[in-house]
């Protein structure tokens, strides 16, 4: 009787150290792919604040794109040019609040050939430090009319454009405002999934957020920040990485910060976990009776989906998962797991193709084009080989757009892309 005690104390003693050692293999592993998740989905919102960032200057860029033809519009007016050689101020001002509240200016003003104010025409009367602000505006506006600046103005961030007025010659330019305000941010907060606040630090000190995606509880160490934009954001809810993007502005300091969820990148890893914590615990029951059928069906599985989380937190959604034929519970989560592999591989394939090409003619941006001819001068440091570049100009294409309109403008783009494209010869060229 004791010896057949001391034959299942044995017995216990070995099973149980078996799985001590088995608990504890887990527990290192289940804490090194924590970290690891942990280190690399930050890494990998990084990366992708870069983009982001790329994005929200494009959207502000094409944000002043569509206010310049606002104010060319004005400005091409037969009546308001009529209305300025004449020097009629009252119907200058009419036409100016009328376009302006159309189109949504905060901001509308006529400036002589000297660049001096004239008319301004504001849909807020409190706006009282708009000509001390437009004095800083308008000279680097007149040195490049094809560019916008931003601009602080009670506290507000807002887009100025500016145009010529001509009859032929420049008799005057048109200036108009618009405040970057929620609706752009909402935008970019369904286009990229991305949290965007507007800091404004005023000349005085005073620092402002007037535009933010985010709850009012996240803004306070937004707020509470001196000069530098703490990297991490802690929430009730959540913890965001940030990304701060200066905007070059006058009247005061305007700051773009793109904010990501630490949380929300890590939640299906985390989920991940909890499976692999379940299915451990089943293997831990069965390896008291059958090790080696538990180690052939379950071991092999972990490893895999071990393996494909450290490649899909590294960034590599081209591999795909193994085992999703099986007909049980780690087919179903390699299933699903990979359903997320091909998903997330598809917003940042859109996310690259927002940043790198253009919407109108389907054409890589200058950007890409930037990033690809220093790519072939590097391929070619070690051996010479040949690189050309060639650029084109539409002659007339601004007549095209002021008889025919913007629309015929662009499918006049869009033709001409497509005729150059058909042109390529070989699989190097890009257009």
């Amino acid at each position: 009787m004791s010896l057949q005690s001391a034959r299942h104390s044995l017995l216990l003693r070995l099973v149980g150290l078996s799985l001590l050692l088995l608990l504890i293999v887990q527990a290192a592993g289940f804490a090194v792919v924590r970290a690891t998740i942990d280190r690399n989905a930050r890494a990998q919102i990084a990366r992708t604040l870069d983009l982001d960032e790329n994005v929200w200057r494009r959207l502000l860029e094409q944000n002043a794109d569509k206010l310049r033809q606002g104010s060319a519009l004005l400005a091409a007016d037969y009546g308001f040019r009529s209305a300025v050689n004449s020097d009629d101020a009252q119907t200058i001002q009419s036409v100016l609040e009328n376009h302006g509240r159309r189109i949504g200016a905060a901001v509308t003003a006529l400036l002589g050939t000297d660049l001096a104010l004239r008319v301004v025409s504001l849909t807020d009367d409190g706006m009282q430090d708009v000509p001390a602000t437009l004095r800083q505006l308008v000279p680097a506006l007149a040195a490049q009319p094809q560019g916008g600046r931003v601009a602080v103005m009670d506290g507000v961030p807002y887009q100025f454009v500016m145009v010529p007025m001509r009859a032929p010659v420049v008799i005057g330019w048109v200036l108009m405002g618009f405040p970057i305000s929620q609706p752009l941010a909402e935008e970019m907060r369904q286009l990229l999934s991305v949290h965007v606040a507007l800091r404004v630090t005023t000349p005085g000190g005073e620092v402002r957020i007037p535009v933010s995606t985010l709850p009012a509880d996240a803004l306070k160490p937004l707020l509470q920040a001196h000069e530098t934009i703490p990297r991490e954001v802690r929430t009730p809810d959540a913890t965001l990485l940030a990304r701060s993007a200066r905007l070059d502005s006058a009247g005061g300091e305007v700051q773009a910060v793109l904010l990501r969820s630490v949380d929300e990148v890590v939640a299906p890893y985390r989920q991940l976990q909890v499976l692999l914590a379940i299915i451990t615990v089943g293997g831990v029951l069965l390896f008291a009776v059958g090790t080696g059928f538990v180690a052939q069906r379950l071991t092999t599985p972990l490893r895999s989906l071990l393996a494909a989380t450290q490649r899909l937190s590294r960034g590599e959604y081209d591999t795909p998962l193994e085992h999703t034929g099986r007909q049980d519970e780690i087919g179903n989560l390699a299933r699903s797991f990979d359903h997320m592999r091909v998903d997330i591989a598809a917003q940042q394939t859109e996310i690259r193709r927002l940043a790198y090409w253009d919407r109108l003619t389907g054409l890589p941006n200058r950007e890409r084009f930037r990033e690809a001819v220093l790519q072939a001068m590097a391929d070619s440091a070690d051996i010479a080989k040949p690189l050309a570049v060639l650029t084109l100009d539409l002659d007339r294409f601004k007549h095209v757009n002021d008889v025919l309109g913007y629309a015929y403008g662009d499918r006049l783009l869009q033709a001409v892309a497509g005729r150059l494209s058909r042109q390529v010869r070989s699989s190097g060229d890009m257009v």
